[in-house]
């Protein structure tokens, strides 16, 4: 008899365990970290001052970061929210929103983007882009793995998905890795998988007339970057010059390069010529930089800032954070700065 009922018993429990998965997959319940205190810095510069790594640019704040606690690490991407404060987004679902160390410290929020209570082949994980979207407080996400991409409320509590179906030319673990809003509202995102195996410097990218619309189809370009370097990030300058970050990997470690652009030839069709105008090479500072955001300053100069991917091996890489002032245009350089590293 006991085990008759059991028997009746096993079609509801079925129903409430998939019930149950329903309810996990809903992209829209979150799972989030309460804030954990305050992250510890080590400042890698000390009194050795400024390092320039171009005729117009200087690192002028390097931080060591280290947080005790969960999903710490293996930022991808970088963004300023709307307050000011910096948002990094992590490849392994979680995210960093913190006060930049030269406005004082703070405690940092913490979370996790993504649901992970169940396994949902086109809800991708892997983060390697954030955008904020002009003035809606929303944050764009693109993943790799996935056609789509996610919007964010402010607050980190929802998404809704995007779908772009030209990502799927993009190879696994090789795309969108670098995305931004420009100015004029346009959408553009480079891939981090070459034009052609072959090729060391060419990368196709996307460029949306705005956020994308459903069915909408985008033009396609080919960024050239310095011969080695794959672009990992994109801003842009308060002039108006497209910002691109590239690193690449040698048996010496990483190195990481900031390309510029122009706005007007990131276009279908284009072949985009790019400029360097600075090369991250000085050991106490070089690491996987991946994330990349610029804040305007009052003297019409820019400060861009950068955070390394530690991709989950804290006994070899680090997590740092990077404060790289730019001189406003017609700026002199100073005769006392100091040697390119």
């Amino acid at each position: 008899m006991r085990l008759i009922k059991l028997f009746l018993l096993l079609p509801l429990l079925v129903l409430l365990l998939v019930a149950g998965v329903i309810r996990d997959r809903d992209p829209l319940r979150q799972l989030r970290l309460e804030p954990q205190g305050a992250l510890g810095l080590t400042d890698l510069l000390g009194a050795s001052g400024p390092i320039a790594v171009g005729p117009d640019v200087q690192i002028v704040g390097a931080w060591a970061m280290r947080g005790g606690f969960p999903l710490f690490g293996n930022y991808s991407a970088l963004t300023f929210l709307p307050d000011g404060r910096l948002f990094a987004l992590g490849d392994r679902n979680s995210y960093l929103v913190m006060q930049t160390p030269d406005r004082g410290t703070g405690p940092v929020a913490v979370g996790m983007p993504f649901p992970a209570t169940w396994p949902d082949l086109h809800i991708s994980t892997d983060a390697e882009s954030v955008s904020a979207i002009a003035g809606t407080g929303q944050l764009l996400v693109g993943r790799e793995g996935t056609d789509r991409l996610a919007v964010f409320d402010p607050d980190m509590t929802r998404f809704h998905e995007i779908r772009a179906r030209e990502l799927r030319e993009w190879g696994f673990n090789q795309g969108p890795e670098a995305m931004r809003q420009l100015a004029d509202g346009r959408l553009v995102l480079i891939a981090e998988m070459r034009q052609h195996w072959y090729d060391r410097s060419r990368y196709p990218g996307f460029v949306f007339r705005g956020i994308p619309q459903p069915g909408e189809r985008p033009g396609r370009f080919v960024l050239d970057m310095p011969e080695g370097f794959r672009p990992t990030e994109l801003a842009q300058l308060p002039d108006g010059r497209v910002l691109v970050l590239g690193r690449k990997f040698t048996v010496t470690g990483f190195y990481s390069v900031i390309v510029t652009a122009e706005p007007k030839d990131i276009r279908a069709g284009a072949e985009v010529r790019t400029q360097e105008i600075a090369r991250i090479g000085d050991s106490r500072v070089r690491e996987n930089y991946e994330g990349m955001a610029v804040r305007p300053e009052r003297d019409g100069s820019a400060t861009i800032w950068l955070v390394s991917d530690s991709n989950t091996m804290v006994w070899l890489q680090r997590t740092i954070l990077l404060k790289l002032h730019v001189r406003k245009a017609g700026e002199a350089a100073g005769r006392s700065d100091p040697r390119v590293g």
